[in-house]
């Protein structure tokens, strides 16, 4: 796990003095190394340099006068030791040729099988690191390498073998664990860093805001589209999710390199086979999660994901299936309240514990510490988020840094596949299109009881929609996003400010990934939008930076590609909702790696946190005072705003005004601390 940079500036001297600066930015993604590699492609050749903390390897300091002068790409690199610690593992990493380089950020799980393959080819190894492999693979199979991997990453590779030939290649994993942004100047050249904030120093002034992004953001708390690529910077873009891309000398060609199947993959089988195969991929999962040269712990919140993690490495442990570097034992590590309420889950938390050869570990959030860490959460996360859960993550990332563990398993990825969250009413909505209305009247029985909903609620929300004709659901979708906006934009706006939103509602060439073009026909494909699109994307993104921001390594087991496209199988669809529960699949498929009361649970609600009560103690040291800056004045309305924090102030504000004042909170410090007009 690391942080890696690049730019190239065809025919003219990359600025050395920026690059080492945008590549420090992130030393916090990989304390354990510095690394640096300047090449000419005119004359393809290029020449590794060392930095101020380069390990172990006689280079020349990127400072050398003579150190190819007339370089005009620059890769940077900052390292993480997971596997081969020694400095076998330094990057950038280059073929014994010095034709491909690469610099690469996360981990692929399978690479001892793919380097005994490549070995069979007769390629030999330097180093016992993933990222050699990575690199032969590519050397051997080009870009089709990327569907033998099975991981997160986000890498680049540079190729000087032939001038007529694409010489950057960059690519993400499938489901964007890892992220990599990037930006386009004007004269041809391009430049990538695994975080935004390391881009923003290649130039002087300030970067522009997103006005669609901002007015998203503060309104209501809407995030960029990650399936399409946005940020909250007109200039900078993230690579999506699955997708790699080209740069051949004058412009960059993305292209999508992996897709969920539209139709899931067509398999029938009873539900004890489907059960069964979702079991063995997720013991297979969590085993290759286990694979590093370095401690390895799991979250741990109490409820059936991270407890299922937890469950199913204690059985690894126990059948000498996996290592964790721990003595036999894993460590566990929770964020639990001195309060009392739902989000304080330490009594499942010890339940899951009972008989378990496990080390656990708390951390206690609060408004001080809130108060305390704001500031520099705000600059880690890179953009702007909406939920006081961040912090509690944050908080366990300390807490796992503070233990010296290095890599940790976290459930994200659960609920998005396997219908979490309630999703009733697309699941409604499916059954009464496919004239199901028999199993539909059953469920509705059965989740009222479940629930406590009243028997109909959910039956007749999603018969509803299923009664109206697509267009003009559609049309329904895209006004009341009109409408909902509208509100949402007076209570914190500028005046107009909301204006590039409403166009972008009402033009029809916006994005099909954008919320007013979608009209989910399914659960199917409301659960395709959260996990490639909504939903997981921000979760992953506050897991990568929360967890880096400590130099430590998130691992997530169900977001393992086999999972991810079994969960859209056929022999999933009838699993996601049945008997009145949610997740009922993964339910019955995680019996035994956790007690029955747990696996079972009717009350579980999301990764919570005593929220109104953090910000309104937030509120307390940052309110009074408070004035908007930088971007943040020019989208907000200031009287409106601080109407907002008071309102959020008082005990008993409603949830909307909570997370409203959150809000203005972060995007103004955001505002503050990054170059943004």
């Amino acid at each position: 796990m690391c942080g890696i940079f690049g730019q190239i500036t065809p025919g003219r001297p990359v600025d050395r003095l920026r690059g080492v600066k945008a590549t420090n930015l992130m030393r916090h993604r990989g304390p354990d190394d510095e690394g640096y590699l300047f090449a000419s492609l005119a004359r393809q050749e290029a020449a590794l340099a060392a930095g101020d903390e380069t390990k172990g390897l006689h280079l020349t300091h990127w400072r050398g006068e003579r150190l190819l002068p007339c370089a005009d790409v620059m890769l940077g690199f900052r390292r993480l030791s997971i596997h081969d610690l020694s400095e076998a593992g330094h990057q950038p990493m280059g073929t014994p040729d010095g034709k491909l380089w690469i610099v690469f950020n996360g981990e692929v799980y399978n690479f001892p099988e793919l380097r005994v393959e490549l070995e069979q080819r007769g390629i030999a190894f330097r180093s016992r690191t993933d990222t050699e492999v990575v690199l032969r693979a590519y050397e051997q199979w080009g870009p089709e390498c990327l569907h033998r991997f099975n991981g997160m990453w986000g890498l680049a590779i540079l190729d000087l073998r032939q001038s007529d030939r694409p010489h950057l290649f960059l690519a993400r994993d499938r489901c964007g664990v890892k992220p990599l942004f990037y930006t386009i100047d004007g004269h041809g050249g391009v430049a990538f860093a695994s975080e935004l904030k390391a881009l923003l120093s290649l130039r002087d002034g300030k970067w522009k805001t997103s006005e669609v992004a901002a007015a998203n953001f503060l309104a209501w708390g809407r995030y960029p589209s990650a399936r399409a690529g946005d940020t909250f910077l007109n200039d900078v873009r993230l690579l999506p999710p699955g997708c790699c891309a080209e740069w051949s000398g004058r412009d960059l060609k993305i292209r999508r390199w992996w897709e969920l199947k539209p139709d899931g993959d067509g398999t029938r089988c009873s539900e004890k086979e489907a059960v069964e195969k979702l079991r063995f991929l997720f013991e297979d999962a969590v085993k290759l999660r286990l694979r590093a040269d370095v401690p390895v712990g799991s979250c741990l919140s109490g409820g059936l994901d991270s407890s299922s993690i937890v469950g199913q490495v204690s059985r690894l442990l126990k059948e000498g299936k996996g290592s964790t570097n721990t003595g036999g034992t894993q460590h566990t590590f929770s964020a639990v309240y001195h309060v009392d309420g739902p989000f304080n889950e330490k009594r499942f938390i010890d339940r899951v514990l009972e008989g378990l050869p496990a080390t656990a570990h708390f951390t206690y959030p609060d408004s001080e510490r809130l108060e305390a860490a704001f500031d520099r959460l705000v600059w880690h996360q890179d953009e702007p988020f909406t939920a006081t859960t961040v912090f509690a993550q944050w908080c366990v990332m300390e807490k796992v840094r503070q233990e010296n563990v290095t890599v940790l398993l976290d459930g994200q990825a659960a609920d998005e596949l396997f219908a979490g969250y309630r999703p009733y009413r697309w699941w409604f909505r499916e059954m009464v299109r496919r004239g199901r209305i028999g199993r539909a009247i059953r469920e509705a029985r059965a989740v009222a009881r479940e629930t406590g909903d009243k028997p109909w609620k959910n039956f007749f929300a999603g018969a509803g929609m299923a009664l109206l004709p697509g267009a003009l659901l559609r049309a329904a979708t895209r006004c009341g996003y009109h409408i909902a906006l509208t509100r949402a934009a007076e209570q914190v706006l500028l005046p107009g400010k909301a204006r590039p939103v409403l166009d972008a509602v009402n033009d029809p060439q916006s994005p099909e990934s954008y919320p007013w073009r979608r009209v989910t026909e399914s659960l199917d494909e409301h659960l395709r939008g959260l996990v490639l699109d909504f939903s997981l994307p921000s979760l992953l993104r506050y897991e990568d930076r929360n967890s880096m921001a400590f130099s430590v390594e998130s691992r997530v087991p169900f977001t393992d590609y086999r999972i991810v496209e079994y969960a859209f199988s056929s022999a999933m669809q009838d699993l996601k909702l049945k008997d009145g529960w949610a997740k009922c699949g993964l339910r019955k498929a995680m019996q035994g790696l956790t007690h029955d009361d747990i696996i079972w649970r009717r009350d579980k609600m999301g990764f919570g946190t005593p929220e109104p009560l953090l910000v309104r103690q937030l509120l307390a040291k940052r309110g009074p005072g408070f004035v908007l800056e930088g971007a943040a004045a020019a989208y907000a309305d200031s009287a409106k705003v601080k109407a907002a924090l008071e309102a959020a102030s008082q005990e008993g504000a409603s949830k909307n005004a909570v997370l409203r004042a959150f809000r203005c909170l972060v995007f103004n410090s955001w505002a503050q601390q990054f170059p943004v007009s």
